[in-house]
């Protein structure tokens, strides 16, 4: 069976993971670290109390890229495998996952490993594993797979709008000033990926301004969305969540939606109260 592996930066929910049928998913984890201690992203990371301790935390979490050996395990065998990775312009996963393909083609020379920089993450990625699926499931032959799904993400949008900012900060992922300024103002960046970074495109007062703000952005592009799969993640706030998505489905005629809690990289960088969206 062909293998999609993933980092742990991409947050599969159970129903968008029972989507996926024609494949093995397996995820690779990254290493989160507070005040000296590891905690590994995998299913057994106890993601409220994680918080709890990067919340209390005088120092922050910083976060390790899984390691070339790790993603060489993953592709263990002769199957052929896609690799989704957190945005190369974010995490080095990517560059581990690529080190792996190179190491296990050396051993496998028949055999098709790709690595896709997602340019996202969270509900990006997973968007990505989905449509890698959505390929297999029409039998698609595996090496036009490849360029269908680089298209995709060439196309694909990603959002953010965020409650807390000290890692994103910490981190060199946001800029200080903008930080500074949102806490000061009290005001919402809205921010977007763009060519696999995080970048602040607009600004309100509140959520429910920032959101209409951006719902307004998404409705100015020239996307078909009635073959687009809107994707939410959040962090802790299911019913934020909720209420995001059923504004947005109000105005905007998505295909489908689909909402999932982050796990833990994601939920290190936007923080309690985060929501990441992807289309």
């Amino acid at each position: 069976m062909v293998k999609i592996v993933i980092d742990s930066g991409c947050d599969l929910s159970e129903t968008m993971l029972a989507r996926i049928t024609a494949a093995q998913v397996i995820s690779v984890p990254l290493v989160l670290t507070v005040d000296g201690q590891d905690y590994i992203d995998d299913d057994t990371l106890d993601v409220v109390e994680y918080l709890r301790i990067t919340e209390q935390s005088p120092t922050g979490p910083t976060t390790a890229a899984p390691s070339p050996q790790s993603f060489l395990e993953a592709f263990a065998g002769e199957d052929s495998v896609f690799v989704v990775t957190l945005s190369s312009k974010l995490s080095a996963s990517f560059e581990s996952a690529s080190l792996a393909a190179r190491m296990r083609a050396e051993q496998f020379k028949d055999s098709l490993t790709h690595i896709f920089d997602s340019l996202s993450a969270s509900v990006g990625e997973a968007l990505v594993a989905l449509k890698i699926s959505e390929l297999l499931d029409q039998q698609i032959a595996e090496r036009e797979i490849i360029g269908r799904v680089e298209n995709f993400i060439s196309n694909m949008s990603t959002y953010f709008i965020l409650d807390n900012f000290d890692t994103a900060v910490r981190t060199g992922r946001m800029h200080k000033t903008v930080a500074t300024m949102a806490e000061f103002l009290h005001i919402k960046p809205i921010c977007a990926g763009v060519d696999g970074e995080m970048k602040v495109i607009g600004k309100a007062r509140n959520y429910s301004r920032a959101l209409a703000q951006l719902v307004k952005m998404i409705k100015a592009q020239a996307v078909d969305f009635s073959e687009r799969i809107l994707a939410v993640s959040h962090v802790q706030s299911a019913s934020k969540a909720e209420e995001t998505v059923a504004y947005i489905m109000a105005e905007i005629p998505f295909k489908d939606c689909m909402i999932t809690a982050t796990r833990g990289l994601s939920s290190t960088y936007a923080a309690r109260g985060g929501i990441i969206l992807t289309f």
